[in-house]
């Protein structure tokens, strides 16, 4: 059995970090803190999800990049503090999905925290095709949410809900804490597949959801809003 400080020091050595110094209270500051495996195996026609979460000072942006290609993940960092989770999902692996996976978050455009994870993938003899006829019938994935954020009270909230390079019809539905559909009205505003709550204040605090569906199912993720006071 790999014991705790050999499996931190398994973290660490393929996890690195560009930028400035050692943060402090109030400072910039970013980590890692859901880490994907370093390897997986998957056999090919079936499907992979890898997902991971950065946190940090101002709230960081996350995506998976292979070859340095940008896949999926967040697109814009609201302020405050938060954590951020990327995920990419593959509906139907393929030979050419075998490679070398990363996960980077940023913060404030000028530090940044990178953790791999190498992919391989397993032929079936004789090869097996994806179970669906149309790849292009499968539900929705949120590939970028916050799974919690700090927002100075009087300021806006960003909570997104991003959807990669998903041109499928398909329907976006945030609730608030105590389960209300939330429109276009009053402070709360609908951008896109983001929700924009205008002059936070304390009665905003608790779990927003956002849940895209389609004919083929649904996928639904959850921020946890924390307001702080205007002299923090």
């Amino acid at each position: 059995m790999v014991s705790s400080t050999v499996a931190l020091l398994m973290f660490v050595s393929r996890c690195w970090t560009l930028g400035p110094g050692p943060a402090y209270k109030g400072s910039m500051f970013i980590r890692m803190k859901e880490f994907p495996p370093a390897m997986i195996e998957v056999i090919s026609s079936s499907s992979l999800t890898l997902t991971c979460s950065v946190t940090g000072s101002p709230t960081p942006t996350a995506a998976w990049y292979k070859d340095g290609m940008r896949l999926a993940g967040t697109k814009g960092s609201p302020g405050g503090l938060g954590e951020v989770w990327a995920k990419l999902h593959i509906p139907c692996v393929t030979p050419s999905t075998a490679g070398l996976y990363e996960c980077r978050g940023v913060v404030g455009g000028v530090k940044t925290v990178v953790v791999e994870t190498r992919v391989e993938v397993l032929e079936l003899v004789p090869h097996k095709e994806c179970t669906y006829t149309d790849r292009q019938e499968v539900q929705p994935t949120i590939t970028g949410w916050f799974s919690n954020i700090m927002v100075q009270a009087g300021e806006t909230a960003r909570l997104v809900c991003d959807l990669e390079n998903d041109s499928r019809k398909k329907s976006i539905l945030w609730r608030d804490a105590a389960g209300n559909i939330l429109k276009n009205k009053g402070r709360y505003q609908l951008r896109g597949t983001d929700l924009l709550i205008h002059k936070v204040d304390w009665t905003d605090m608790g779990r927003f959801t956002c849940t895209a569906s389609n004919g083929f199912g649904a996928d639904m993720v959850s921020t946890f809003l924390y307001p702080l006071r205007p002299e923090f």
